[in-house]
């Protein structure tokens, strides 16, 4: 899958790597927000000390920003992707992920309003992964 950032965009992720010193694996607009995630070992040095960098840059943008720590396995990376919200257990076979969730509330959570969060999740877990499907349990 072919990635393409617009200018706006690119100006941010230069931005957040010029102030944070931090190497960006990806970034991009969800709902007013722009999540960045970085490499796996770079979370706290990308948020700065008491969340330094994370008010500096939402300042200069206008826009909440959130970090995300890449990691290779998917139920870490999806584990990172959903907090804070907690998962029991999550579970990838088949290009089948599962996420095992406690109460009706936290599945509505991570599902969202007409399936929106589990479509985004899959669209972004797909940048990344071979994924065909995500079951929440």
């Amino acid at each position: 899958m072919k990635i393409v950032y617009d200018t706006k965009l690119m100006q941010w992720m230069t931005l957040f790597e010029n102030l944070s010193g931090v190497r960006l694996k990806d970034a991009f607009l969800r709902n007013s927000n722009v999540i960045f995630i970085v490499e796996k070992g770079n979370l706290f040095r990308a948020v700065g000390k008491n969340g330094a960098t994370v008010k500096k840059i939402e300042n200069l943008i206008k826009k909440k920003i959130r970090i995300i720590e890449f990691n290779e396995d998917i139920c870490k990376f999806v584990d990172n992707f959903i907090y804070p919200i907690k998962a029991e257990k999550i579970e990838f076979e088949n290009k089948i992920l599962k996420i095992y969730v406690h109460g009706a509330g936290t599945k509505g959570l991570l599902i969202g309003r007409e399936s929106k969060n589990l479509k985004e999740l899959k669209e972004i877990l797909s940048r990344y992964f071979e994924i065909d499907e995500i079951k929440i349990m």
